[in-house]
């Protein structure tokens, strides 16, 4: 079992900014990895049609 030590008691007002800080910040990365997700699935989708659907309506 890992030991901690015990949590230190910090001002609610230092506590109150890193969180402020963390929030500005943004969800960038949750974003990038979203919009990545989607263009490999946009991709997929006109391979698929590239190279599936148009061959044979031809």
């Amino acid at each position: 079992m890992l030991n901690s030590p015990p949590l230190q008691h910090c001002d609610e007002e230092a506590e109150r900014r890193d969180v402020d800080s963390v929030v500005r910040a943004g969800p960038s990365g949750a974003v990038t990895v979203a919009a990545i997700a989607t263009a490999i699935v946009v991709a997929c989708w006109f391979a698929f049609y590239l190279f599936v659907f148009l061959p044979r309506g031809s």
